[in-house]
Formats: C-alpha cells, sequence, structure tokens
C-alpha cells in the first residue's frame, strides 16, 4: 500500500536496467503476474513511467563503475517501489547529490506520477524555484518546529501577512528559506532578528495547526471514527502480509538469485583480470625463486614453499571477498527487509557461484607453479582439488567475517589478527603440546594449518631423498620422515579434506545466521494516544 525510497540507495552495479526490473517483478509479482509476458509488460511500462527506455540496457554502475547518471538511478530506485504499485511513495532527500538539472528531471517525474493519482510525500531540501513551484502542499519545518503547513501557493502571501515579504525578482523557496534560517555570524543583533522571526512564524504555524486539528476533530462523529479504525486494521493486515512473504516460492528465489550472483561474478571483468594476474605473478615469482631437488636441502625448501602457497591464498581469499561482501550486503539486506526473498535461498547461490572461478584461479596457478618448482610429479590433481578445497574455506571464512561486520573498514581491521592467529597457529610455529589450554581450539579449525597439512601430506608422501651433499639436521631418507617431524606421520589427506569440509559447511552457517541476525530492522508505527 506504501512504498517509501531511501536517500542512498544502492543496486548491484553490473547488471542492467531492465535486469534489475525484471528481477525484483518475478520476486515481487511472480505469484500474481503468472506469464513472462505479462511481467515484461510491466516493465517496460515502468520504465515508460520512470523515462529508463533509453537507458535499459545500460548497466547501473556505481562510484566505480561507469553506468547510469546520478538521476536516472534516482527514477530507478523509484521505479522499484512502484512494481507493486503503491498508491502512496514517501521519498528521503530524492535530489540530493544531484546537480539542478537532474534534480529538476526527477521531481518532474514525481509531478507526472502525482497526476497519475499517486499521493508523493518527499522531503526535500533546498529546491530550486522550478521544483519547488511542482509541488502542491508544503510541510516546512526548522529547528524542529513546524513553520507553515498548506498549499505552496499560498506559502508567499502567508509570510507577507506575517510581515516577511519578499522582492518581486526574489524566488519563493529562496524567500522561505531565507525567513526561516537563522542568521550566524552576522553580529548579535542580526542573529536575534533571525531567532525572534523564527518564533513569529512558527508562532503562527501552530495557531493553524491548532485550528486544523479542532476543525478535523468537530467533523468526525464516532461512527466515522470506527471505520477509520478498521480500515487502518485492514490496511495493517495487507501491510504485513505483504512483507512476511516472497511472491514465489523458494526454488524460483534461487535460480533468479544464481543467475544473479553468476552474472555479477563474471560480468566484473577487472576484478577477474586482477585476480589472473595475481596468480600468474604468483607462480611465476614461486617457481623463480624454488627449484626443488631430492637432497636433504629441498625438504626444508618445499615445507617453505607449501607454507607460502597456503598463507598467499589464505590472504587472497579472505580479503577479497571480505573487502566485496559487505558492499553487497548493504544491497541485500534492503532486499531481505522488503522480504523479496529468503536468507537461505540468497546465500546458497553466493555461496555456489563463487565456486566456478575459485578452480579456473586454481588451474592456472598450479599450472605454472607445479612444473616451474618441480613438485612431486603425478600428484598435481591432488594438489589441485587441496588448493581449491583450501580458497573455498578461505573465502567462507571471509563470508563470516563480512556477513557479522557493518561495514568493509570494520571487516578490514578485523581482518590482520585472525589472519596472525592462523599463521602462528600453522602448525610449524608452535606444538599443539605447548600450545595455551585456553587456545588450543584455534589448532582445529586453523585455515593455514589444514591447508598445509593437506598440501604436505600429497608432496612428501612416496618421496625419497638423497643423503649426499648439504645437510639440515638428522638426515632424513623418505618424505614420511620429514612429515614426522611436524606430527603429521599419523594424519590422511582424507582427514584434512574431512576437516575442511566441516570447516566450509561450518562457516556457512555462521555467515546465515550472522546475515539472519544482522538484517534491517524496523520500528512499528502506531497511533498517538492522547
Amino acid at each position: 500500500p506504501m512504498a517509501f525510497v531511501e536517500q542512498e540507495v544502492n543496486f548491484f552495479p553490473h547488471m542492467t536496467v531492465k535486469e534489475t526490473l525484471d528481477f525484483q517483478v518475478e520476486l515481487k509479482m511472480g505469484s500474481t503476474l503468472k506469464t513472462q509476458a505479462e511481467r515484461d509488460n510491466l516493465v517496460k511500462e515502468l520504465m515508460g513511467q520512470l523515462g529508463l527506455t533509453k537507458s535499459a540496457n545500460t548497466i547501473v554502475g556505481n562510484a566505480k563503475i561507469r553506468g547510469l547518471s546520478g538521476g536516472e538511478r534516482k527514477r530507478l530506485s523509484i521505479a522499484c517501489e512502484m512494481i507493486s504499485s503503491p498508491p502512496v511513495i514517501m521519498l528521503d532527500e530524492p535530489t540530493s547529490g544531484l546537480d539542478s538539472y537532474q534534480a529538476t528531471q526527477v521531481i518532474e517525474t514525481l509531478r507526472k506520477l502525482a497526476d497519475q493519482g499517486k499521493t508523493i510525500v518527499s522531503v526535500i531540501h533546498q529546491p530550486s524555484q522550478h521544483a519547488f513551484q511542482l509541488f502542491d502542499d508544503l510541510l516546512l519545518v526548522s529547528e524542529g518546529k513546524l513553520m507553515y503547513f498548506g498549499e505552496v501557493s499560498k506559502i508567499r502571501g502567508h509570510m507577507e501577512g506575517l510581515g516577511f515579504g519578499c522582492e518581486s525578482e526574489v524566488g519563493t523557496a529562496e524567500h522561505v528559506l531565507d525567513c526561516v534560517s537563522r542568521v550566524v555570524g552576522a553580529g548579535a543583533d542580526a542573529e536575534k532578528a533571525s531567532v525572534e522571526r523564527i518564533e513569529a512564524i512558527a508562532k503562527a504555524a501552530k495557531k493553524q495547526a491548532d485550528a486544523l486539528e479542532l476543525a478535523t476533530t468537530n467533523e468526525q462523529n464516532e461512527e466515522d471514527k470506527d471505520s477509520v479504525k478498521k480500515a487502518a486494521k485492514k490496511m495493517k493486515h495487507i501491510v504485513d502480509r505483504s512483507h512476511m512473504h516472497p511472491g514465489v516460492n523458494i526454488f524460483r528465489q534461487f535460480k533468479r538469485l544464481l543467475r544473479r550472483a553468476m552474472q555479477e561474478t563474471l560480468r566484473g571483468k577487472a576484478a577477474i583480470i586482477i585476480k589472473v594476474v595475481q596468480q600468474v605473478a604468483l607462480g611465476v615469482i614461486y617457481g623463480g625463486i624454488y627449484t626443488l631437488g631430492d637432497n636433504q636441502a629441498s625438504i626444508m625448501d618445499r615445507f617453505g614453499l607449501l607454507s607460502l602457497i597456503v598463507i598467499g591464498a589464505t590472504n587472497m581469499a579472505m580479503a577479497g571477498t571480505i573487502r566485496s561482501f559487505p558492499k553487497e550486503k548493504a544491497i541485500v539486506s534492503n532486499e531481505l527487509a522488503s522480504s523479496m526473498y529468503r536468507t537461505g535461498p540468497y546465500f546458497i547461490a553466493k555461496a555456489l557461484s563463487e565456486l566456478p572461478l575459485i578452480g579456473v584461479f586454481n588451474g592456472i596457478f598450479g599450472a605454472i607453479i607445479y612444473p616451474l618448482t618441480k613438485l612431486q610429479p603425478g600428484k598435481f590433481k591432488t594438489f589441485l582439488g587441496l588448493t581449491s578445497l583450501h580458497s573455498i574455506a578461505s573465502e567462507a571464512f571471509g563470508l563470516v567475517i563480512g556477513s557479522i561486520s557493518p561495514s568493509s573498514d570494520v571487516a578490514l581491521a578485523l581482518f590482520p589478527p585472525i589472519i596472525v592467529l592462523n599463521i602462528i597457529f600453522d602448525g610449524k610455529n608452535i606444538s599443539e603440546e605447548n600450545t595455551p589450554a585456553a587456545l588450543r581450539w584455534v589448532n582445529k579449525i586453523g585455515l593455514i594449518k589444514w591447508g598445509f597439512s593437506g598440501l604436505a601430506l600429497n608432496e612428501f608422501e612416496g618421496l625419497e631423498f638423497s643423503t649426499k651433499g648439504p645437510r639440515r639436521g638428522p638426515v632424513t631418507k623418505t618424505g614420511e620422515e620429514a612429515l614426522a617431524r611436524f606430527g603429521l606421520d599419523d594424519m590422511k589427506i582424507s582427514d584434512v579434506i574431512g576437516a575442511q569440509t566441516k570447516l566450509i559447511a561450518g562457516c556457512w552457517l555462521l555467515s546465515f545466521f550472522g546475515l539472519a541476525l544482522t538484517r534491517q530492522k524496523y520500528e512499528v508505527m502506531h497511533s498517538p494516544r492522547k
């Protein structure tokens, strides 16, 4: 029954205007508009009403990605709220951040909607004269006090009647703002005069409001009150139902959410290129430094290389997720708050959409580093599987941090201490026996520990080392003896896979609850009691 357009509305930047509206129309109206043709007609109608037809195939964009202009983005946010054809539309500063031309375009669009029978209620600051005269009624507030409530066309005469006339060449909007604004820095007399002027205007407005309330009360009999209460109760029932149930079942929610997540992931070409360059650069750097043989010194080199691979993969996967997810969460929170879809389908779609590129990036990295460093032949597939599984676990851990963090800054602040803890308890820097009792649980969930253990088992099992050449401590003849140095001789790769799978499942579950518990909540408005 009523729509609310926030001051700042975020969208997925790589989706076009048409795709954004298609997505919202299906999830909001899928149970009402059964066929694709009906939904397409509604999308075309909305784009026509809001002047977005020419931009239908333009990506929305954001501050970093070029797309729609500020005014077009604002009109798109209005279009999204008009999907259910609400009779009342409330807007919070729809012209903020826009230049004069774009602001006027937005107000003209709202004027057209009002002419079509919609009730438009908008908060607006410092409007131009042209935008100001497009409004029918004005509720003027200054310093928390009512200054005027009535028709826009009568505000100039009202101020003149109070003794605050205006020169003919000064616009009404500018004059009204001057009348209700406190003068600062122009001397004590000027400031005192402005305060007295504001008090006089507020006093007149209070008398006007009291007279209006008295007239309304006298006209309304008991029968009218009962009918209003019944109508309000019925309307509340409608509002509650519309905000409790998505427009389609969870399978259609998941299908739409997965498609959107895949589009956003695959269309982010700049991010994909950067990650490919990172993988190639790391592979070449490691390959240029390490050339593994079968002498005693190569044992230390192997452990060092595998540790660096795991730490690097953990850093890149977690950091990427931590930087991006809080921004996406700001969009998703609004959609979840409006019950467009459930948290479960969204989260499953989000997790699955990340898997293909994880495999691609690790494949590129492995194809470079494996032959250059001469890791053990015949175990490349297992190496690739373990590194991919570790990257998934790291991204899942990043999702936990992102889901509970209110902003990217908070998430990035939590990132360094978590990485440091994982490095300390990676299985090499402190033995489990000497770990403080209060921190022994960290060993069980250490990302780097399980990633390193898996790669070490894969690499060292079956290796034999020469006893000739330089030595590093006791002579080690087999890979199993080398693993025993770190207490890995009794561990199996299946144990690592099982532990990381549990970590992934646990992180996804915590992320789900974090997202569900931190979703936006709204205060319920009640009628004032006298």
